[in-house]
């Protein structure tokens, strides 16, 4: 069964839900008394500061598409230096064999610039092995053993980075989800000892009480009525 995608459980930004849980562990500790009285003791005080770490460890979402935007730009690059060799090519074999030829067939399909990237590594597995087929054949073209050992190399590069990008989609989508659970929980325990402290002080100390407001808004203050036009 396909795993439900985890979604914030709060409209707090990130960054301000790290911030309340600052300012929520500098409470309890100034008001540690009442909560000892309610059972907070230095496991549950370990709990939320681990809650709070665990957050500010995690790369944030811009940390995470960047490396992904990186892998892709590496594999782009690779399949680029391919694709050149690959046409080169192709230049060749139409030279000495013509267009419709059979022989000219056997390099395999020229239309790579709108193939896949895996076509792409497969065509040119298909060329490297016919153009040592016939190096005789078009070494007055220009092809050498080594622009063949450079075409096999670089489709090895291309198939290493398009392997790349992928384990950085699914490293970003991991690290991705395993941070939200980690804000998830982070806010679990925010509005959990928020409400403690608000009914701890919930007439008998007015400012105090006010401390524990936490707003679910993106500000974590709260949110401007609208006026009315006049």
């Amino acid at each position: 069964m396909k795993k439900n995608q985890v979604k914030r459980d709060f409209t707090i930004s990130d960054a301000v839900l790290k911030q309340k849980a600052d300012e929520l562990i500098a409470l309890i500790d100034r008001d540690i008394a009442e909560f000892t009285d309610r059972g907070y003791n230095a496991a549950k005080k370990a709990e939320l500061t681990t809650a709070r770490n665990t957050v500010d460890d995690f790369p944030n979402d811009e940390q995470l598409e960047a490396i992904k935007m990186n892998l892709t730009e590496k594999k782009d690059a690779a399949r680029n230096a391919l694709e050149k060799t690959m046409r080169g090519v192709f230049n060749m074999a139409e030279n000495v064999f013509g267009l419709y030829s059979a022989k000219y067939k056997e390099f395999g399909n020229a239309g790579i610039s709108q193939q896949s990237d895996a076509e792409v590594v497969r065509v040119a597995k298909i060329m490297s092995l016919t153009a040592e087929k016939y190096l005789t054949e078009l070494s007055d073209e220009g092809l050498t053993a080594e622009k063949i050992a450079t075409l096999i190399a670089q489709r090895n590069a291309l198939d290493v980075a398009i392997d790349a990008q992928a384990q950085g989609v699914s490293d970003r989508d991991v690290a991705a989800e395993g941070r939200i659970e980690a804000l998830n929980k982070l806010y679990q325990l925010l509005t959990k000892y928020a409400g403690i402290g608000k009914d701890i002080f919930y007439e008998t100390n007015e400012a105090k009480y006010n401390d524990y407001i936490i707003y679910d808004t993106p500000s974590g203050l709260p949110e401007t009525p609208s006026v009315d036009p006049a």
